[in-house]
């Protein structure tokens, strides 16, 4: 049978320096039959001019120029919107995949028709050097709400985002224009089904940018002052609203539905905020020494 078609799509923005970087990953893929999407949010730099000539001369890749700036979301969904693949994944314009990403993420998905989302292991990088890998994120129960608990008990970068899924489970879903947008989408493939990490192949991620910075993420969406530094009050709020009435979770009764929601709101609030002020009162008690045990023992972990 012929190989499915998968497009990559690439979200991008003033960022003509690392953009070429990405696109050549995605080209370099060894699955046959590729679509390369580059959606340029009404770029100021050479952006434009790089991409149309590289376009002309590579007939996999797409260049879209956005008349108006659509924001990081409304990017994001922009290149969803214009995929004509079976098989869908995001690639950030300062990131780059391995050669196989997209081969072995297809493998892994036909292995397992119960699997929604498939995702290489992220490395992370700043200022060119390796930080740290993230944790593989699996999510295997058989419940639903089960897999979606699991995820809020250990995202953070987010780097499962960037996996290979169905084109036709993203388009249930969308990439919304709010802090923790990203989070609601992989909850909502969570929910439709499992959801692999596979440690063999890497999409190596840069940590510098915008989406790395949630406070500078979080202004950029229209948050200011308190509500900006302290925004996992609103991505919980956010969560409890989703799963009460977002068709993601239809198949759940609505007294589940409701449980869900409020465990939901609750991890995000006692992880982020609570883990906050745990650390500020190990400080003021004298014993940031321990918070930092702690954080090496996480790094090692991650690692």
């Amino acid at each position: 049978m012929p190989a499915p078609l998968v497009t990559i799509g690439i979200p991008t923005y003033n960022r003509s320096d690392r953009l070429l970087r990405a696109v050549h990953s995605a080209l370099a893929q060894d699955h046959p039959a590729l679509e390369v999407i580059v959606s340029d949010d009404a770029s100021t730099d050479s952006t434009e001019a790089g991409m149309r000539g590289l376009a002309a001369r590579e007939p996999r890749l797409r260049y879209l120029r956005q008349e108006r700036n659509l924001g990081h979301a409304g990017n994001f969904q922009a290149v969803l919107d214009a995929a004509g693949g079976d098989y869908f994944m995001w690639l950030s314009d300062d990131d780059w995949i391995d050669g196989s990403y997209v081969s072995a993420c297809l493998a892994a998905l036909a292995a397992d028709p119960g699997a929604s989302l498939v995702a290489g292991l992220a490395s992370y990088y700043s200022g060119g050097e390796h930080v740290v890998d993230e944790r593989p994120m699996e999510l295997l129960s058989p419940r639903p709400g089960a897999r979606v608990l699991r995820y809020l008990a250990r995202v953070n970068t987010n780097g499962v985002l960037f996996g290979v899924a169905r084109r036709a489970d993203l388009q249930k879903l969308s990439f919304r224009e709010e802090v923790g947008g990203d989070w609601l989408l992989v909850a909502g493939l969570a929910a439709a089904g499992r959801v692999h990490t596979l440690t063999g192949v890497h999409i190596h991620r840069s940590i510098d940018g915008l989406s790395s910075d949630r406070q500078r993420l979080a202004e950029s969406l229209g948050m200011s002052g308190r509500l900006a530094r302290h925004h996992h009050f609103a991505v919980a709020g956010a969560f409890a609203r989703e799963i009460a009435s977002a068709p993601a979770y239809d198949r759940l009764g609505r007294p589940h539905r409701a449980v869900l929601g409020a465990l939901a709101a609750a991890l995000i609030v006692v992880r982020f905020p609570g883990g906050l002020a745990l650390r500020a009162l190990l400080r003021r008690l004298g014993l940031a020494r321990l918070e930092a045990v702690a954080a090496t023992w996480v790094r090692r972990r991650d690692r």
